[in-house]
């Protein structure tokens, strides 16, 4: 097994699976509804109606050009060394903290971790155009539906490594993964925070770099998601082709400007209050609920489909 066979097949995955393509009215609710994690996934994802999460009323709004739309292009990949000392260095005050795992937490005997980031096709990144403060109703699918997608994509890259005779762990597949979205301190993990953050492990191991309003900028951009697995496979790792933290951002403060909830208060600052409260605001105004999720921060932006040069 070598990278280029893992790109090859994780391409061909995207191409093939049914998860990355919106369903058919009401099969992805049901989907949802049953899977292992699916109180964790509601809890990221949609919004809570009344104390219910709302799998019923996925679907319900789909015409028929929406069914069958692509949520992602090709996935990119990137191979680090699950020793690299940057994982020590997230387990500091100011960067994620002392409740940030190791990629032996979650191997033992760990020495790669992949991380792949999976950019939004065009027409989802389009779409979020053209409202100004409202996000579209693709990109809110994309963000929610085709989260069935990205965490199917990191159980079969996970399960290529173990067939091939490695062992393999996709950490948000996984019973202790925590992400808190919310304000509260809870699980000895503070709020906004997770135990395993996708896009400072992209960033350690040289998929892309932060930018001022702390999205993640990809080789392929910053409008995407990430996932990775920690492996013991032993391929050649990728050699970083940056050193800063902002490596990929020209500092133009697009994203600043395409915030409604002026929720970016310096560089690399984010207050989580503002953003939430902008886009429960937005998610109602375009009454695309329980659907959750924003993105103008990430589209209608010179990062979103490919990394700045740093002035």
């Amino acid at each position: 097994m070598d990278k280029a066979r893992l790109q090859r097949l994780g391409e061909a995955f995207c191409d093939n699976s049914p998860t990355n393509f919106l369903s058919v009215k009401g099969e992805d609710a049901e989907e949802l509804r049953n899977r292992p994690q699916a109180e964790s996934y509601a809890k990221h994802n949609l919004q809570q109606l009344g104390g219910d999460i709302g799998f019923e009323l996925l679907g319900a709004e789909k015409g028929s050009d929406q069914v069958g739309m692509r949520f992602y292009q090709k996935p990119i990949f990137s191979v680090g060394l699950a020793d690299d000392p940057g994982f020590l260095e997230l387990q500091k005050d100011g960067v994620v903290g002392s409740h940030h795992k190791l990629p032996q937490d979650w191997l033992p005997g760990a020495k790669r971790v992949i991380s792949a980031f999976l950019p939004f096709e065009t027409r989802v990144l389009e779409s979020n155009k053209k409202d100004p403060e409202i996000p579209s109703l693709e990109w809110v699918m994309t963000r929610v539906d085709g989260q069935q997608h990205l965490l199917a994509f990191g159980a079969y890259m996970r399960d290529l490594l173990i067939e091939a005779g490695y062992q393999a762990v996709t950490p948000q597949l996984e019973d202790a993964f925590i992400m808190h979205s919310g304000p509260d301190f809870e699980d000895g993990i503070p709020g906004y925070s997770s135990n395993w953050s996708e896009r400072h492990v992209g960033y350690v191991t040289g998929l892309g770099t932060f930018g001022l309003s702390t999205n993640f900028i990809s080789k392929a951009g910053c409008a995407g998601r990430l996932v990775s697995i920690v492996t013991d496979w032993e391929g050649a790792p990728d050699v970083k082709d940056y050193s800063d933290w902002l490596g990929y951002c020209n500092e133009c403060k697009a994203c600043y400007r395409r915030c409604h909830g002026n929720a970016y208060t310096g560089k690399g600052i984010k207050d989580h209050a503002l953003c939430g409260a902008q886009i429960r605001k937005a998610i109602a105004a375009g009454d695309l609920a329980p659907r959750y999720g924003c993105g103008k921060c990430q589209s209608g932006i010179p990062c979103e489909s490919k990394p700045m040069i740093k002035r």
